[in-house]
């Protein structure tokens, strides 16, 4: 895989600056309190000045295993992450103002299923989150924007796109099925099935969400048992279960929520 990915690569930096840019990639990745704004910038920082190279290794994802204990997929991802999180930064300030452009900053917001969702999809992104931002400005009059409402209407268009087929579905009718039973059955089937997961993974994640609201990303597991046990007594469910929809609104992992 071609390292420079496309994207635009600043002056090569020295050893000196590699390694201070290094250091900096390496504690926004391993601190869980990072903003994923500060993680993605580090990694911009360092995927465009190429300082792989400075350092010796012959490849991003050399470097990223080397220097900061990351496999090639994550590597790789990070640098998604981080075209998507510019896109967005880019588009919040020129939508909603400079003063705007960090308050959608939330790992619940780009999640990894996003990330590998939108992959490819950053015009269309930008162009849906311009006309949610839009409603939101229309909305607020001449009074100031209310950054929790910018935050939901990233959060909103970023669960919208990763709906939306980015191909068309394939047809149903090509798919073989069982012995004996009638094609036509069996699509039916199928197509009943996925809408069903789909809404499944659609309810995980909000609760997903609503157990981030209480007990953010950067708190381990361990420190929001108390609280998701509290809450969930109240909404009937258990704190197993909401520590597993947790971390799937975190990672996007279908995983996560496997056995619930």
């Amino acid at each position: 895989m071609d390292d420079t990915r496309n994207r635009e690569v600043d002056a090569v930096a020295d050893r000196a600056d590699a390694r201070q840019l290094t250091d900096e990639l390496r504690a926004a990745v391993t601190e869980p309190r990072t903003a994923a704004l500060v993680l993605t910038r580090r990694v911009r920082a360092a995927h465009r000045s190429r300082a792989w190279t400075a350092l010796g290794h012959p490849s991003w994802d050399a470097y990223a295993m080397a220097e900061l204990g990351l496999p090639r997929p994550t590597a790789y991802r990070l640098l998604d992450l981080a075209d998507t999180a510019g896109m967005i930064e880019d588009t919040v300030a020129r939508e909603a103002g400079p003063s705007l452009a960090h308050v959608w900053d939330s790992w619940a917001v780009l999640d990894v299923r996003a990330v590998v969702d939108l992959r490819g999809r950053l015009a269309e992104l930008s162009d849906l989150l311009a006309d949610r931002l839009g409603q939101v400005r229309a909305d607020a009059g001449d009074q100031p924007q209310e950054p929790a409402r910018v935050a939901a209407a990233v959060a909103d268009a970023v669960a919208e796109l990763c709906e939306r087929p980015d191909v068309p579905p394939a047809d149903l009718h090509s798919v073989p099925g069982p012995d004996g039973m009638d094609v036509e059955a069996w699509r039916t089937a199928v197509g009943e099935g996925l809408e069903v997961q789909k809404r499944l993974r659609g309810g995980f994640r909000e609760l997903g969400l609503l157990a981030l609201r209480v007990a953010p990303g950067y708190v381990s597991d361990h420190d929001a048992e108390a609280v998701l046990h509290l809450l969930g007594e109240e909404i009937g469910s258990t704190c197993d279960e909401l520590l597993a929809c947790r971390r799937y609104a975190l990672t996007g992992d279908a995983r996560a929520v496997e056995g619930i």
